[in-house]
């Protein structure tokens, strides 16, 4: 199935591609263009990119956090593992797993 998909995907492209000349000469001449322009872009915008390699920082530090947040859960849940790192809202003099639900048995 995923060979039928690229198939069609790639005879779409290449239906939508230019025969004469002039036309491909200038699709080439834009996505050149359009490379160097991305290439260069922190080049002509350096406060701009400044800033999104800060903020790129935060989000990537959230995004490990919460994708070991995920993984601590997970591994918790489903193989019974203790999490590699300690919590800052469980007190490590507590033995005993914490209680679920009302605390009533049966009820």
């Amino acid at each position: 199935m995923f060979l039928i998909r690229m198939a069609l995907w790639g005879s779409l492209i290449v239906l939508l591609l230019p025969s004469d000349k002039e036309r491909q000469a200038q699709l080439y001449r834009t996505a050149s263009d359009a490379v160097r322009s991305a290439a260069t872009f922190c080049d002509r915008n350096a406060t701009l990119c400044e800033q999104g390699a800060k903020h790129w920082a935060v989000f990537r530090t959230k995004l490990e956090f919460g994708a070991k947040l995920v993984f601590d859960m997970a591994s918790e849940r489903l193989l019974g593992m203790q999490p590699a790192v300690h919590r800052p809202d469980e007190d490590k003099s507590s033995a005993q797993p914490p209680q679920r639900g009302n605390g009533r048995v049966g009820a």
